[in-house]
């Protein structure tokens, strides 16, 4: 019951955050796409044989002749790039800030992570491969300073930002995840080659993507959806890969976040993570967007979206 209750919820909440948007398919040809509008506009193309789709929102009086960061949003399972800007507001501080967001959409409303047991795995989707080709398609839409690409993602979109940290490294400058870490499948054969800032923000009561790993909740009537690594273990593996120290700096934010910042020899090395004790499968500072009985609940604490582009804006690729 309650099960069939949070399908309803989650409906009703994608109709409430729809985004409206015009679609133009891009050819396969030469690379070189038309330059984007203002505001947000959806584009398709075709990679590895199936047409994905993504949402780029571009700022108002950006200067052509500037190159401006990108930052890429990973909805999370059951969702899409039409919707996840409702949860974070990314492209209201683009606009502010002057960078571009791109929402792009998993098949099947999921992303191959990694783990063996969501829809996009279990076709084979190339989402590494088609976010890598979304990324040049993009930068030759908008001037896009390729030193200053992120990526922010929740739930299956936290997992799947993980993975590129290590298997798109080359072209990722930092990642942020929220509610996720990474399949142990690719943790367990991680290696980016390079030092990528991460910053991760976990509640400890998380119901469905657990705060000390293990099994992801199943959905109704299913099994298990795979095995994730836990936070601890999740920032251990890039404090040694990033080469940072070993100690972190620790602080507070109000009674229910606690902060563990490590540091290295330059900005590269960073890893932040926050714990949020007693919110669950949430984005903080974000709309409840399930019943608290479903998936926790929601800090206002401090404002993800914000700190998120905070830790990026201080970043780029070597």
């Amino acid at each position: 019951m309650i099960r069939s209750i949070a399908v309803v919820l989650v409906i009703a909440l994608v109709a409430a955050v729809a985004i409206g948007h015009i679609h133009h398919p891009i050819p396969l040809g030469s690379g070189v796409e038309s330059p984007a509008p203002a505001g947000t506009t959806s584009y398709s193309f075709v990679h590895d044989g199936q047409t994905r789709v993504y949402n780029l929102h571009v700022p108002p009086n950006l200067d052509p002749a500037m190159p401006v960061p990108l930052v890429i949003e990973l909805h999370g399972g059951g969702g899409s790039g039409d919707h996840i800007d409702g949860l974070t507001h990314f492209y209201a501080l683009g606009d502010q800030d002057g960078f571009v967001v791109a929402a792009p959409s998993g098949l099947g409303k999921s992303w191959n992570d990694g783990r063996l047991q969501t829809a996009s795995s279990s076709g084979g989707a190339d989402d590494v491969g088609f976010l890598s080709e979304m990324i040049d398609r993009i930068a030759g839409q908008v001037s896009v300073d390729r030193s200053r690409v992120y990526v922010a993602g929740i739930s299956n979109g936290a997992i799947m930002a993980g993975r590129l940290a290590c298997q798109l490294s080359d072209k990722i400058a930092a990642v942020a995840q929220v509610a996720g870490t990474a399949s142990v499948e690719v943790a367990s054969s991680c290696n980016p080659g390079r030092p990528v800032p991460v910053l991760e923000i976990h509640g400890t009561a998380d119901p469905l993507v657990p705060y000390a790993g293990g099994t992801v909740a199943p959905q109704l009537g299913g099994g298990g959806r795979g095995q994730v690594v836990g936070v601890d273990a999740w920032a251990s593996f890039w404090v040694a890969n990033n080469a940072a120290g070993p100690d972190p700096q620790v602080s507070s934010l109000g009674s229910d976040t606690t902060v563990r910042a490590w540091h290295g020899n330059s900005p590269q090395s960073d890893v932040v993570f926050y714990r949020v004790d007693g919110a669950g499968h949430t984005w903080p500072g974000g709309m409840q967007y399930l019943p608290k009985l479903i998936i926790g609940s929601t800090t206002n604490t401090f404002n993800a979206t914000a700190t998120i582009w905070q830790f990026f804006a201080s970043h780029r690729s070597a």
